[in-house]
């Protein structure tokens, strides 16, 4: 039986709750957002636009300085064409990626839950056929300073 969250409801303490439900590690900031971050997984961020009734699943990382201009937009088009769910764009050194759950009319608990892993498996799966050796993009939480120093490892 699915639980329905009514669209009154869809808050960040209500999804917040809904994420300690599935023991799905995250914390809940100040600012509303929500930040996921279960180990193994890629972190992100979940945050409410009421306005728009949806509920933005977003995360960054940065990739490496020698990928040129051209190969970062190349590698955010192989994302948008290949793995569903994902939208990928480009903002400098940034690689940011999003997705977006309509809660209009509520939003089923097991649909935010299945999303929020899905979001993640797809990136990670994005991330393992596109850069597999770790060539274009940094992990998140990685800089390039570290990568130089080699204290990443």
């Amino acid at each position: 039986m699915c639980t329905v969250i009514e669209e009154k409801d869809v808050t960040p303490v209500n999804l917040s709750l809904e994420l300690e439900k599935a023991v799905i590690s995250h914390r809940l900031d100040e600012d509303g957002s929500i930040y996921v971050n279960e180990p193994g997984w890629f972190p992100f961020w979940i945050n409410l636009k009421r306005g728009n009734g949806l509920v933005m699943l977003v995360t960054h990382t940065n990739f490496k300085r020698e990928v040129s201009k051209v190969q970062r937009l190349e590698f955010c088009n192989e994302i948008n064409s290949k793995f569903f769910m994902l939208t990928a764009n480009v903002s400098g050194q940034t690689l940011r990626v999003d997705y977006s759950l309509l809660y209009r009319d509520g939003l089923t608990r097991e649909t935010f839950i299945r999303t929020c892993r899905t979001f993640n498996q797809n990136i990670s799966r994005a991330m393992d056929e596109l850069d597999p050796d770790d060539s274009i993009v940094l992990a998140p939480g990685e800089d390039e300073e570290m990568n130089i120093s080699g204290d990443s490892e």
